[in-house]
């Protein structure tokens, strides 16, 4: 699965298509195409670009529901965040990782 969902956005100026995360495809928000270089804003009241805005937004719907999803089926996800740890803590973890990996090189050779 991909970190960000992608939509085909047209170009008002060349006709081009292009692929855009759609987490950047917002009603009144620009884009940039790639072919002929040209911002444009993404305008409601076309008709290609209000099928592309909606697309967009079933996009980030099933992006969020499929981690939700996810989510629920990690077990080793914590419930919370973790307690802030002591500096005394922080040092013995790194104590503790030094000696791991002390034992490792010694392993090695």
């Amino acid at each position: 699965m991909t970190t960000y969902a992608l939509v085909s956005v047209g170009c008002p100026h060349c006709s081009g298509q292009f692929l855009e995360n759609a987490k950047l495809v917002r009603p009144d928000g620009d884009a940039w195409c790639p072919h002929c270089e040209k911002l444009f804003t993404l305008d409601s009241g076309n008709l290609a670009t209000r099928r592309t805005l909606a697309e967009a937004k079933a996009a980030r719907r099933r992006r969020k529901d499929r981690l939700t999803e996810l989510r629920a089926t990690w077990s080793d996800v914590p419930a919370a965040p973790p307690k802030p740890m002591l500096m005394g803590d922080v040092l013995r973890a790194l104590d503790e990782l030094l000696d791991r990996l002390d034992g490792l090189t010694h392993k090695r050779s």
